[in-house]
């Protein structure tokens, strides 16, 4: 006869979290080559949403940098977590073609 106890171990073994983990992870796959298959059809467009997903990242960075440096303790650390985000964002907006320097 099972116990509960024998319900829970099987329950939290590993290797049944890896096989449902294992759907996810074929479907991501399936749909990374579809994206691929289609870009290589436009590569102008994929160049331009990667251009553009690219400076979205850069600028939610420096975003995310310069909140960093308001928790940081020392003066020295603050300037650099300041500076890098600071960098991050202009480095996107000039990505972007947001300004023409």
């Amino acid at each position: 006869m099972t116990s509960s106890s024998d319900i829970a171990r099987l329950r939290a073994s590993p290797g049944t979290a890896s096989l449902t983990k294992w759907g996810w992870v074929f479907a991501l796959g399936v749909g990374y080559l579809i994206t691929g298959f289609v870009a290589l059809g436009s590569v102008a467009l994929a160049t331009v949403a990667s251009v553009v997903l690219v400076g979205v990242m850069m600028i939610v960075a420096g975003v995310a940098e310069t909140i960093n440096a308001f928790q940081v303790k020392t003066w020295g650390k603050f300037l650099l977590c300041a500076l890098l985000g600071a960098l991050y964002f202009g480095c996107a907006l000039h990505r972007r073609g947001a300004c023409d320097i």
